[in-house]
């Protein structure tokens, strides 16, 4: 079952009847906004609009769905097939709808520090939830992945930096309290108390992430035109990193935390997608 194929077949059905695409939508009481996405493959109609749709074309749901008219001797074969086309499908907007759950309830716990002081340690969980969603989202693709879903992958990730970088867990500062005693404590890489420290490398890591994520974006409307965008993305992506593994090599491991750790993990592997993307260019 291909939407392209069948969107064509329901407009060289519907031209034939002689109905415009509002007149169809009102015998079957829905927008005309919806038989044009179905028309241009963006989408399929309801399970529950197939029939009356097929009847007012004069076509099976089979025919409708596989996008041709059947002979009398491929009627069974194909309605098999059909059968097979849809539940296939059925089960890819199921796994599409599970991700997106898995991704929304991820970023939601990465968030969760931002509002519940006493759960500081969620977005450990939640960071887990979004890279587990991003590996299936590559993992489901057959075949090669487009650059393009590269691409939007390492938005995600970048994304998911940003949020860590944002939450008050990344950027270390050691205070001396007395002779023999330290307190460590953790700021947002957009605090300003580091930097009043000379400790500016959280900060540059931050606003190029920041930087990264916005020509990142940009780039994804306008992904066949946009290698400037993407070359300056990937650019600002490596000071990023740069900036991120600062701290560790100014102060070694006290200067990082778990989450300044992930932030660099995260910004890496996205730099890798964004190579494989960019690299046709």
């Amino acid at each position: 079952m291909d939407a392209n194929v069948t969107g064509r077949f329901i407009a060289e059905m519907r031209r034939q009847k002689g109905y415009t695409q509002k007149e169809l939508a009102e015998k079957l009481m829905v927008t005309d906004k919806a038989v044009s996405r179905w028309e241009t493959g963006k989408g399929l109609p309801d399970t529950s609009l197939l029939k009356p749709l097929g009847d007012i074309l004069g076509v099976s749901v089979g025919e409708l769905l596989s996008g041709r008219k059947f002979g009398d001797a491929e009627v069974r074969e194909h309605s098999d097939m059909v059968i097979l086309d849809a539940l296939r499908y059925s089960r890819r907007m199921l796994a599409g709808a599970a991700n997106l759950f898995f991704f929304l309830a991820g970023a939601a716990l990465m968030i969760s520090p931002l509002f519940l002081a006493s759960q500081r340690y969620l977005w450990i969980p939640g960071t887990a939830l979004v890279s587990l969603t991003v590996l299936r989202f590559c993992a489901e693709r057959k075949g090669p992945l487009s650059r393009k879903a590269h691409y939007l992958a390492a938005m995600v990730l970048q994304g998911t930096a940003l949020v860590l970088e944002i939450l008050p867990v990344g950027a270390v500062m050691v205070f001396a309290t007395g002779p023999d005693d330290r307190v460590t404590k953790t700021f947002s890489y957009f605090s300003l108390l580091p930097l009043g420290y000379a400790n500016f490398a959280p900060l540059a890591a931050g606003v190029l992430t920041i930087v990264t994520l916005l020509l990142g974006v940009i780039s994804l409307f306008r992904f066949d035109k946009a290698a400037r965008y993407r070359k300056a993305a990937f650019l600002c992506d490596i000071l990023a990193l740069f900036f991120s593994i600062a701290p560790l090599l100014l102060f070694g491991a006290v200067g990082m935390t778990a989450a300044s750790y992930t932030v660099c993990g995260a910004i890496l592997f996205s730099i890798c997608l964004q190579a494989v993307a960019n690299r046709q260019d």
